[in-house]
């Protein structure tokens, strides 16, 4: 008996020490006792653009630890990026019901912020993204100080979607700041979950399927309907963000207020014809803001833009401050006093990012952002709020839409593209990533009317495009594919869906303005005024061929099929409209092929083309300089053959083809 004891005994003690052994695995030499040659300790990696990874920055020190013999030094020269992660070959594996505490130790060389986050992987190797459940600033003074953290599955991220995590640590919140970090004592915890989120269940919202309006065939051939409505065309859909009334811009207006854009650059705008518009941080420049409000009506004006359309942010560009609720609705009532027409109004700037410093939580945001509708709708009758979530965060979207259901008209998601422009194939980028955004934006619309059921709630997409890295590893505005035929492509198709389907009420694309050597989003630049960009000549097209009505298209076209088969769509994609007297059809098709020629056999019904006038926005080269010098660099006519009850043109690989068909010359 006695041995049968000391046998279970010493069972249960070996079953106690292997639970033991398996929770510090959750994170591989949390405490840096293991020996490192150099570079990072066993367990772990540097991360981010390969230019900061410098082994020298990132090492096991072994001079003032908090516990044991040494600790991990983590060392971040000004302006430069690199962090540290837990190793992706440790990655932690989340599990369904789950809530994970995570535990450290962390001191600094100087006072300021520095960074704890957790980054999502759906997949590791292929490494796929996934929403990441966590991003804190943290403040650990010269001496240690322990910081505690904790993610629950189910109200801060979902275990199907984000199947790993890694734990990862930034020296400074401010990049432009040296700072040096020590973090030491890493530790992990998991257990069940007693949080109950009261989110709706994703997995049974009704959620609108992606009508790509054509079946999969052989050719491009379809029949458009005139007496076939869908409903009225989005053109809102076509607007472009501007940046800021002045700030680092120094444009339109520069420090003093005095209106510096080349007139040239204000014709090129106006010639546009933008339908919707967007400037952010208009609370935060130097001459006030009732002179900022002046120049927004100014802007409006001089580049013929309805007020009514444009939205108007207050804070800092960066969320990096909060403004008062008086001081909304100080400007809010100050637009209905001087008569702007001046309406929309979003509360603050991605205050989800790593550098929104104003806002511990979304908590802590959803109580400002309640303050300032209460305060703004008092002030303005007509005034509509907008609420920005970030889709791929429960916290960010679940947990604000329900909060503060009742209180936001509108929803803003800045829809970007990150896929690799690089090394993912064209169809891919332009077709295949714009199709996953898409359901993205079409989930959101299912949520806000899960939280919203009694209400109208809309979105409006203020910033969106193709975000791709360059290739150096630089950020997107240095890539020059997200602004040439690349770029542009992604967001012709992006604009056929928008402006045919209406998932949201309107969106202005990001930015109107960039410098010569950034050209990654800009449409215009200062440096080069007599240059415009591919968007530019993409967007002057575009709005110029969307009529009143978007019209049915029924038919078919070739398919591209990746390899998840949710995203399979035309490899063409079609927009026909019309004009409201029915003088006119309007025919946009973006050919996301990087070699292959499509021939568009299109009939009518309904109308009786007599003319016909076709160009094609096109570019050889997928890495040349976007902004070019002529229109008829980038712009080529298309000869469009009418024929009895339809008309016939070429679509050419790598092109969108704008088509004209008039019922009288």
């Amino acid at each position: 008996m006695g041995a049968r004891i000391t046998s279970l005994a010493l069972l249960l003690a070996l079953l106690a020490a292997t639970g033991t052994r398996a929770a510090e695995e959750f994170v591989h030499n949390g405490d840096f006792e293991l020996p490192a040659a150099k570079g990072p300790p066993s367990g772990w990696a540097m991360w981010g653009a390969r230019k900061y990874k410098n082994p020298a920055h990132f090492t096991r020190d072994t001079t003032d630890p908090h516990g044991g013999k040494a600790c991990f030094r983590v060392h971040h020269p000004a302006n430069t990026a690199g962090y540290v992660v837990t190793h992706p070959d440790r990655a932690l594996r989340t599990k369904k019901g789950m809530v994970y505490r995570v535990v450290f130790w962390a001191r600094s060389d100087t006072e300021g912020a520095s960074v704890f986050h957790l980054e999502g992987y759906e997949s590791i190797r292929p490494y796929r993204d996934a929403p990441s459940p966590g991003r804190w600033p943290i403040r650990p003074g010269r001496q240690w100080k322990r910081f505690a953290f904790e993610i629950h599955e189910g109200r801060d991220f979902l275990a199907e979607r984000t199947r790993w995590l890694l734990l990862a640590f930034r020296a400074t919140l401010d990049k432009r700041a040296a700072r040096t970090l020590w973090i030491d004592d890493v530790t992990v915890t998991e257990r069940p979950s007693d949080v109950a989120a009261g989110f709706v269940d994703e997995s049974k919202l009704p959620v609108a399927a992606l009508n790509h309006r054509l079946r999969a065939g052989d050719e491009l051939a379809f029949t458009v309907d005139v007496a076939k409505r869908i409903g009225p065309a989005v053109r809102r859909a076509c607007g472009v963000s501007l940046h800021r009334v002045a700030g680092w811009t120094r444009h339109p207006y520069d420090m003093k207020g005095r209106a510096v854009l080349e007139e040239p650059l204000w014709r090129a705008v106006r010639e546009m014809r933008l339908p919707m518009s967007r400037l952010y941080a208009v609370g935060d420049e130097p001459f006030g803001l009732t002179g900022s409000l002046d120049r927004v009506a100014e802007i409006c004006r001089r580049m013929r833009i309805d007020p009514a359309t444009m939205v108007i942010e207050l804070e800092t560009q960066s969320a990096t401050k909060r403004l008062r609720a008086a001081t909304w609705a100080k400007a809010a009532a100050y637009c209905k006093q001087r008569g702007y027409g001046l309406r929309y109004w979003e509360v603050s700037n991605e205050p989800y990012t790593r550098k929104a410093t104003a806002f511990d939580s979304p908590e802590d945001y959803a109580a400002h952002f309640q303050s300032i509708s209460a305060a703004v709708r008092q002030a303005q009758g007509d005034a509509q709020v907008g609420l920005p979530i970030h889709a791929e965060s429960r916290p960010w979207s679940h947990g604000l839409l329900k909060a503060l259901a009742g209180r936001y008209d509108f929803v803003v998601g800045h829809y970007y593209c990150g896929a690799d422009a690089y090394k993912l194939p064209l169809e891919d980028v332009v077709l295949t990533e714009n199709c996953r955004v898409l359901q993205r934006v079409l989930r959101v619309n299912a949520l806000i009317a899960a939280y919203n059921p009694k209400r109208t709630v809309y979105q409006l997409d203020t910033e969106w495009g193709l975000a791709s890295n360059a290739p150096d590893g630089q950020g997107p505005e240095y890539a020059r594919r997200n602004a040439n035929i690349v770029g542009a492509l992604h967001r012709a198709v992006r604009l056929i869906y928008y402006v045919r389907e209406g998932p949201l009420r309107g969106a202005s694309g990001w930015e109107m303005f960039c410098r010569l050597k950034r050209p990654g989003f800009g449409f215009l630049s200062r440096d080069a005024p007599g240059r415009a960009s591919m968007l530019y000549w993409l967007h002057y097209q575009f709005i110029r061929h969307v009529g009143r009505w978007a019209l049915a298209t029924e038919g078919m076209a070739p398919y591209h099929r990746p390899n998840d088969k949710a995203l399979a769509g035309p490899l063409t994609p079609v927009l026909a409209t019309a004009a409201d007297d029915g003088s006119a059809v309007y025919v946009v098709i973006a050919n996301g092929s990087a070699g292959r020629d499509v021939t568009c056999r299109m009939a009518l019904k309904s109308f009786r083309a007599v003319g016909a006038a076709g160009v094609a926005l096109h570019q050889d080269d997928l890495d040349a300089h976007p902004l070019v010098e002529r229109a008829e660099d980038v712009l080529r006519p298309v000869a469009v053959e009418l024929r009895a009850g339809g008309a016939g043109f070429a679509v050419p690989a790598r092109s969108v083809v704008f088509v004209t068909l008039r019922a009288r010359t």
